[in-house]
């Protein structure tokens, strides 16, 4: 990337306003060119208009996992199954934008997730650790299905963690036991999901007390 569209970059970043309300982070200011397509525990995600690029920054005080996550995209690209970074700085990422569905969203649409969509995300997840990276924090908002029925996986900032996850595991056991059942419904409640994943994550840290 040239340097002038970096400094594009910079001058719109500046008008990024972050304010707390209670626990949460709210966003005040977005620069006109920029859509807000997501938000998460540390960052929000931005699609640049009229650009197939997409730009995440990183509100107080997760500004470090930036080059954090940076990192961890040097170390896979060239790998498809992940987005192809641009441009990191101080607190924010630029990359491909991906057109697709969350596997949240296509649980709570009634998008089927196949065999080899399963497929996909381990071979990506292969291909990362033979990159040098500990593949963590999997989960149903950091793997997208495009609109060609290929998979993609955005959030990989805890890559580099060294701690054992074992969450694609627990999600592929439920996928082969459950899904695909004459029992599992067509389309799954978000707010389903919520609670679903808010007992999975207590049960860890109960676990993890023992």
């Amino acid at each position: 990337m040239n340097a002038e569209t970096s400094t594009i970059y910079r001058d719109e970043l500046a008008h990024i306003v972050f304010v707390r309300k209670g626990r949460n982070i709210a966003l005040k200011n977005t620069p006109a060119n920029w859509e807000l397509i997501g938000k998460g525990r540390s960052a929000y995600v931005f699609k640049i208009i009229g650009e197939q690029r997409a730009i995440k920054v990183f509100y107080p005080p997760f500004e470090h996992l930036a080059m954090e996550e940076a990192r961890n995209y040097e170390k896979v690209a060239g790998i498809s199954f992940f987005p192809r970074l641009y441009e990191a700085g101080e607190g924010y990422l630029v990359m491909d934008f991906i057109s697709g569905k969350t596997f949240f969203d296509c649980l709570a649409e009634g998008v089927a997730i196949t065999k080899d969509h399963v497929a996909q995300v381990d071979k990506a997840l292969e291909l990362a650790r033979r990159a040098g990276l500990n593949p963590s924090d999997i989960h149903l908002h950091n793997l997208l299905l495009t609109e060609t029925g290929t998979v993609r996986l955005i959030d990989i900032a805890r890559f580099s963690q060294k701690k054992q996850c074992t969450q694609w595991q627990d999600l592929k056991r439920g996928y082969e036991r459950h899904y695909g059942q004459r029992y599992f419904p067509k389309r799954v409640p978000k707010w389903l999901m919520m609670i679903v994943a808010y007992f999975y994550q207590l049960r860890k840290r109960l676990n993890g007390k023992q």
